[in-house]
């Protein structure tokens, strides 16, 4: 008590999160809080779908730095959907794999970085092929890529990935592939001044952001193969759009479901998200847009050009124009009305 006034103890860092973020259910799932924490005091409940406490907080503040959430951090992000950049194109992988999705051209571009050892490693989400899981992969050869290639529309935890990079000596850089909110939550480190969370952002050499207009909790699989009478195994590749999700089988056949039909199954996260073309990150990449068998490519800073000449010098990536900008602008603009922005 002062002068007979109680006085309000103040909020650590996590308590904060807790009271403007989690309870409020407009957590991303992006786990840059638990990232970047330097006493390893938040761990990930699946179950909840937020973070929780597990060790004392050290008060260091990095995750309110990192997380794209919090009331100041949303002022931060402008409202438009093509945000800044370079050059747009159509582009496409100059190999082939049944699992590429609209040409392949994120999996071109990491071989590139691999290839030409602009990075150490790349973080990209890898899937248990039986159960269709998304997991968090960490992959060091250009070969191991194939693998990988697909949409995964369930986890998004590519962030919590680089808590063992960040102990790794060895690795000095990395491409990190995510969904716009694990993108803002990169950029707003790289323009932080907490040491902790500048310490991780400069081990991202490239940024590759994906056009995103929802993503879903993990019971989407259970579901979708309920709905279509196929076990997980079955299912090749997914895709979303259109207003329906496109399921291939492994013996080429397509089957598909209205998205309107799979709504509940939104994470609540993603009705708060006001990005659907991660503009901050260096390389943007997506499917709306773009010509047929090809994926849109936004290159946004220097790095994210630099990349994508190289890319395009080594010959497994192809380039053309004719991006249809304005379909990029209608689907982005549905995505801020419907989440209030």
């Amino acid at each position: 008590m002062l002068n007979n006034v109680a006085v309000t103890p103040a909020l650590l860092p996590f308590q904060e999160l807790e009271q403007s973020v989690w309870k409020k259910e407009t957590c991303a799932g992006c786990r840059g809080c638990i990232t970047v924490c330097p006493a390893n005091t938040l761990a990930y409940d699946l179950k909840l779908a937020m973070p929780y406490q597990v060790t004392p907080c050290v008060d260091c503040k990095a995750c309110l730095d990192a997380c794209p959430r919090t009331p100041a951090n949303m002022d931060k992000f402008s409202p438009d959907v093509i945000g800044p950049y370079l050059d747009i194109k159509n582009a496409r992988a100059m190999s082939d794999n049944p699992r590429y999705q609209n040409g392949g051209a994120i999996t071109a571009l990491l071989k590139a970085a691999l290839d030409e050892e602009l990075v150490d490693r790349v973080i990209v989400m890898g899937a248990d092929r039986w159960a269709q899981k998304a997991y968090a992969r960490v992959v060091g050869d250009p070969a191991e890529l194939d693998r990988t290639a697909g949409s995964k529309y369930t986890s998004n935890d590519a962030l919590e990935a680089m808590r063992d990079v960040m102990k790794d000596s060895s690795v000095r850089n990395v491409a990190l592939v995510g969904t716009p909110c694990t993108v803002q939550t990169v950029g707003l480190m790289r323009k932080s001044g907490n040491e902790y969370a500048i310490k991780l952002a400069r081990k991202v050499r490239f940024l590759i952001g994906l056009f995103c207009f929802e993503s879903f909790k993990d019971s989407l699989i259970p579901r979708v193969t309920r709905n279509l009478g196929v076990p997980p195994w079955r299912i090749a590749r997914m895709n979303a759009g259109e207003g329906k999700m496109t399921v291939t089988l492994r013996n080429g056949e397509a089957k598909t479901l209205p998205l309107s039909g799979l709504a509940d199954l939104v994470k609540p996260g993603c009705w708060k998200c006001n990005d659907f073309t991660s503009k901050l990150a260096d390389i943007s990449v997506g499917s709306v847009g773009s010509a047929p068998g090809s994926s849109v490519v936004i290159t946004r800073t220097p790095e994210g050009a630099g990349l994508f000449e190289i890319a395009k010098e080594m010959g497994v990536i192809e380039a053309t124009d004719g991006v249809n900008i304005g379909a990029i602008e209608k689907v982005g603009k549905l995505k801020l009305k419907r989440n209030g922005f």
